[in-house]
């Protein structure tokens, strides 16, 4: 064992703190079943060991003290990694141990046990979870808690290639819209009715508490059972839906647990997610004073970013349109009653010594947030202990938590064909007739990013912005396949592909009616072959003119086909491979050329700016420049024997060039 293992387990035996207040008190210590990280303020509040195995927990527990110990030693900020990656070291240690029987991390630099604990591995998850898995030990590793390392090609044998979950989805475009028009209606619906649906939930709350406590009172109890509980919601159910506000305000319903609040929540977090492609997190942390017109063109929604920050917040904008600000008015003028309630039980539990500073300060920092809990329970205990106040939007194993069903999707042939493009990893999963597999925010963002680029309203750097990536590669990533969607809407496009296609057949003539009819000379390989032609059929006594129909019938028959080269001229080889404006240069000119007077006289404006650029770089004398000054003059050079044959005037090009190496 290690002298740092050793000291280690010295320092264990006192089950010394590992979370601290933010007055730099003791909080959580080391073999607690939760720590508690309230005081750093980041998104992940808590750590749970409670769902670890018994025989494990104090092992986990000890590694991961002893790898935030060595994160402040190496840090400048005296931080650790934020608690979302303890919480994946933590799941890692968790999966490691359960598969391999044992905890103790350090046997793994055996050889021995490590081939043990290999052969457990096999198939283990995807790609993804393998990487972590092998993230966790080398970062073990670097602590200098084991001396074990994993490399690419050894975890890329556990991967079990039926685990992987793929890429978010990217809605095909009529869905896209079908959500987009659905949302926005909703909003734009609730928008006027939203300081009445507070009032009237206000009124609701204020009925059932009232309620309860006459209830509680007559009974002589300080809590009914759960039969009582459910009688009395009944009644009052039945006594609430009779109120007026039920009438006044489209479609509205009372529910405690918030099932019709969920329903607006839902909507007006899509509607901003879709309008701004911000991360749920992010989401969450705005409220209606997020939104903002007044500097720019282009409205922007602010909010709060952790995402590579060691989760630290980082106040941030995306760009947006103007029904986010709707939307965010909608979900929190609507939820201003519930943000009452919960207040006045905040700063009951904080009074009466329920909730500490730090959590009190962040149960009151998720209320400033435009999407809070919907659900209000009876009991007020229950309410501060709640983890957050924020509105749970969806998680690992809920997919459906959007409220698919609230758009009613029913996928067309086409939905179907566009979807597995888009989604080649999910082919199948999207059904004629049925609807999208699953709704999570992170399709949300994905999906805003493929309708951007493929309807051309953004690029990869627009996209780099919007979603607040750190490289281009990432939103290339989420950008997969939209190229090719378009590309493949165009060729379906029946319509669109004749016109191309006539536009293609059109030009192709009338490069060949400037051959055949209308240039008096012409030059390279293939040129000279059709002047040479021409000239022996008029010896003859022939007339040499191609009409257009003639020349339509040769092109359609594939007897013709033409390239506009960029070097001047055309190309008469379908097949042809060269890079002429190169090649023309180093190699035999091309046997298929063809140089018309109209491209003659193309090619001497070229020569005259090539002749004034090799002129002003010459002039610098950097000897740096001799190969590219080398290079422009050849190409000058070998333009001037086809001005010849059009009998184009020019002098002659003869410059030296003045920096030259010895």
């Amino acid at each position: 064992m290690s002298e740092k293992l050793i000291q280690l387990r010295q320092e264990l035996a006192e089950n010394p703190y590992v979370t601290f207040d933010s007055d730099k008190n003791g909080r959580s210590r080391v073999f607690d079943v939760v720590w508690d990280f309230h005081a750093l303020n980041q998104n992940k509040k808590t750590l749970s060991f409670g769902h670890v195995d018994e025989k494990y927990r104090h092992d986990i527990q000890s590694y991961l003290f002893a790898l935030m110990q060595w994160q402040k030693e190496s840090s400048n900020s005296d931080s650790h990694v934020a608690v979302s990656g303890l919480i994946a070291h933590r799941d890692m240690l968790n999966t490691l141990a359960k598969l391999w029987g044992k905890s103790d991390f350090y046997l793994l630099s055996s050889e021995r046990e490590w081939k043990k604990c290999t052969k457990t591995l096999h198939r283990v998850g995807s790609q993804s979870t393998c990487r972590k898995l092998a993230s966790t030990i080398n970062v073990l590793n670097k602590a200098g808690l084991l001396t074990r390392y994993i490399h690419k090609q050894e975890y890329i044998k556990w991967v079990d290639p039926d685990a992987s979950k793929g890429q978010a989805i990217a809605f095909p475009e009529a869905i896209h819209v079908r959500i987009l028009k659905t949302v926005v209606e909703f909003v734009e619906t609730y928008h006027p009715y939203r300081h009445q649906i507070s009032e009237a939930m206000e009124k609701f709350y204020t009925y059932q508490d009232e309620m309860l406590n006459a209830e509680l009172k007559a009974l002589g109890v300080s809590a009914l059972t759960e039969k009582q509980m459910k009688t009395l919601v009944v009644r009052m159910s039945r006594n609430t839906r009779k109120w007026p506000e039920r009438k006044a305000i489209p479609n509205f319903a009372f529910n405690r647990q918030g099932d019709w609040m969920g329903t607006l929540l839902r909507m007006c977090f899509i509607c901003v997610g879709l309008f701004s492609a911000a991360r749920k997190e992010e989401l969450l942390s705005m409220n209606k004073e997020s939104y903002d017109d007044s500097l720019a063109a282009v409205p922007k929604v602010s909010g709060f970013s952790t995402k590579g920050n060691k989760g630290e917040k980082i106040h941030t904008t995306w760009n947006t349109a103007p029904i986010a600000k709707l939307a965010l008015e909608l979900a929190f003028d609507a939820t201003q009653a519930a943000r009452k309630y919960s207040l006045e039980r905040l700063d009951h539990g904080y009074q009466n010594g329920q909730l500490t500073k730090d959590q009190y300060n962040a149960m009151q920092q998720d209320l400033e947030s435009a999407f809070i809990s919907s659900e209000i329970p009876f009991d007020s205990e229950a309410l501060i202990n709640k983890a957050s106040l924020k509105y749970m939007i969806d998680g690992a194993s809920n997919t459906d938590a959007l409220n698919m069903k609230a758009f009613n999707i029913t996928a067309t042939v086409e939905d179907v064909d566009e979807f597995d493009l888009l989604n080649p990893q999910r082919v199948g999963s999207l059904k004629v007739g049925g609807g999208l597999p699953r709704l999570s925010s992170h399709d949300l963002r994905r999906s805003f990013v493929v309708f951007m680029v493929k309807n051309r309203l953004g690029n990869a750097l627009t996209v780099k912005y919007q979603l607040k990536h750190r490289n281009i590669n990432m939103s290339n990533w989420y950008a997969n396949y939209s190229e090719l969607a378009r590309t493949n809407q165009l060729l379906m496009d029946t319509r669109l592909m004749s016109e191309f296609e006539e536009a293609i057949e059109s030009s192709a003539v009338d490069a060949w009616d400037e051959i055949y009819n209308v240039s008096d000379t012409l030059s390279g390989a293939e040129g000279e072959r059709i002047a040479q032609n021409k000239a022996d059929r008029l010896a003859q006594g022939e007339e040499i003119v191609m009409s257009r129909s003639e020349l339509i019938a040769l092109v359609r028959s594939g007897d013709k086909s033409i390239v506009l080269l960029p070097t001047g001229g055309y190309c008469t080889n379908r097949n042809c491979e060269r890079l002429c404006s190169l090649m023309d240069i180093v190699e035999a000119p091309c046997e298929h050329k063809v140089v018309t007077d109209k491209a003659a006289k193309r090619l001497s404006r070229e020569r005259d700016n090539l002749i004034a650029s090799f002129r002003a770089i010459n002039d610098m004398g950097d000897y740096a420049n001799e190969l590219i000054l080398d290079a422009r003059k050849k190409k000058i050079q070998s333009i001037e024997p086809t001005l010849v044959k059009h009998s184009i005037p020019f002098d002659s090009f003869n410059d030296d060039i003045k920096a030259v190496w010895s």
